[in-house]
């Protein structure tokens, strides 16, 4: 007899555990973001990977982005717009073309994916010009 009461006791206390857990799912209604795709993050330009670094420089202060620090020689840099910090990565693919890439510091990507897609609107209509090292 005290068996099957201990066996009672035990499977109510699963049961009664098992419906907490249900209660704390998500809700059919919430609104669940979406992770911007990975063609908005990284992006290719016919430009040197030099040109390519002061053009998103110029693109940064144009929008009015903070630039939190800079490395030339690997060819990053860390800025903050809107309270969140970016990391954007300019490599060489040739001599001719380079590739961007910007991704949030935090990997949160809760954001709008219009403040990347500005940086990259500006480096399109702007990578016919040509930055010359002055003496």
């Amino acid at each position: 007899m005290k068996n099957i009461f201990f066996i009672l006791i035990l499977i109510t206390a699963v049961l009664s555990g098992l419906k907490c857990s249900a209660d704390s799912a998500i809700p059919v209604n919430s609104v669940i973001k979406s992770i911007p795709s990975a063609q908005e993050f990284a992006k290719s330009y016919k430009t040197s990977s030099e040109n390519l670094l002061y053009l998103l420089l110029s693109a940064l202060n144009e929008h009015n982005y903070s630039i939190e620090e800079i490395q030339f020689k690997t060819g990053s840099v860390l800025f903050k717009a809107y309270s969140k910090e970016f990391v954007a990565s300019v490599c060489a693919k040739d001599g001719y073309n380079a590739f961007i890439k910007i991704i949030p510091a935090d990997n949160n990507y809760n954001f709008s994916p219009a403040l990347i897609e500005k940086l990259h609107n500006y480096i399109e209509t702007n990578t016919k010009i040509n930055f010359q090292k002055i003496l």
